[in-house]
């Protein structure tokens, strides 16, 4: 039985378990060796050209990896992508098998192409784009052709909600995978009318809550209902000087009522948020500022939870209407 030499090997690890003829031959396996993988199941075939060693099991990076070997034109983008970048609210599809086929549901794998391809491959959703700059793709490690951050933002315009793409791209800034400024140079770049997602993405940019990035989903979602309701918040940019020495910055704030917001939805605030928080609130009461807290048993009622911020709201600037009279 033939076995694999060490650049081969190496060439492997780097792709996911995945390779090629053309890496094959630079890593100067023969075609006889090659053939011989083959019929011993050594080598599995994957794509025309393009096969896994037996011992890597088919996950979603090695199919992945080895799709990127052979469409290296194209990307990998759309939930499959974010899953990469583990992007938050990714959405999952998977494929049918026929009825009474013994065959197991395999996840789809988004992969972008450029216009015009034509080509079915099983588990795989091709999309086609006129567009690919080289700076709207890179190679991550383990050998997959993946979307850069700022067009993979792009591209789940079409794939996810108004929310959920909001939550998406407040990810993404606040890992700090690119800026405000790429995203608005990519919209202005990619947005064509019969371009999916071009106004949902501009949109979701437009409407963004000032200031910085929002860190997590239940955050993007307090913020973006008050804003929508008229209340002025600020995300993630207002610091205040405590007495106790130490700087606390609030998640949604009104500077102008010193109305603060923390969203706490980590398992340890699920019922009751701990002493060291209350802590924190007095010290901030001290500086005469109010800060209310939003745990994750109140967001399951969020409606309600809205109607009762927003009447805290009122009544935080009846307050400070008051004082100054």
């Amino acid at each position: 039985m033939g076995t694999l030499n060490l650049a081969a090997m190496a060439s492997l690890h780097d792709h996911s378990g995945a390779i090629s003829i053309a890496q094959l031959d630079h890593c100067v396996v023969s075609r006889r060796l090659r053939q011989e993988l083959i019929t011993d199941k050594i080598l599995i075939p994957v794509h025309r050209g393009v096969y896994r060693i037996a011992s890597q099991p088919l996950t979603l990076a090695t199919r992945c990896a080895a799709l990127s070997l052979f469409l290296p034109t194209g990307y990998v983008t759309g939930p499959t992508g974010g899953k990469h970048f583990e992007l938050r609210r990714m959405p999952t599809t998977q494929t049918k098998p026929p009825k009474k086929s013994k065959e197991k549901p395999i996840e789809i794998v988004h992969y972008a192409m450029p216009h015009p391809m034509r080509m079915s491959i099983p588990g795989v959703k091709i999309r086609q784009t006129t567009i690919i700059e080289p700076t709207d793709r890179f190679t991550s490690l383990g050998g997959i052709l993946l979307a850069s951050p700022w067009r993979l933002a792009f591209d789940l315009a079409g794939d996810l909600g108004p929310l959920d793409l909001a939550s998406v791209i407040e990810q993404i800034l606040a890992n700090k995978l690119c800026t405000v400024v790429t995203l608005a140079a990519t919209s202005r770049r990619l947005s064509h009318p019969a371009r999916p997602g071009s106004k949902e993405f501009a949109a979701a940019l437009a409407s963004r809550v000032p200031g910085g990035p929002l860190e997590s989903h239940p955050e993007v979602r307090v913020a973006k209902a008050l804003r929508d309701l008229g209340i002025p918040i600020v995300a993630q940019v207002t610091w205040l000087d405590l007495p106790d020495g130490t700087k606390a910055r609030l998640d949604i704030s009104v500077p102008a009522v010193r109305w603060g917001l923390e969203v706490d939805v980590h398992p340890d605030h699920f019922l009751l948020f701990g002493s060291a928080d209350r802590y924190r609130d007095r010290q901030c009461n001290q500086v005469g500022w109010q800060v209310n807290r939003v745990t994750a048993v109140e967001m399951l009622d969020f409606d309600a939870l809205m109607a009762d911020l927003v009447r805290t709201y009122e009544a935080r600037v009846a307050e400070i209407s008051g004082r100054g009279r």
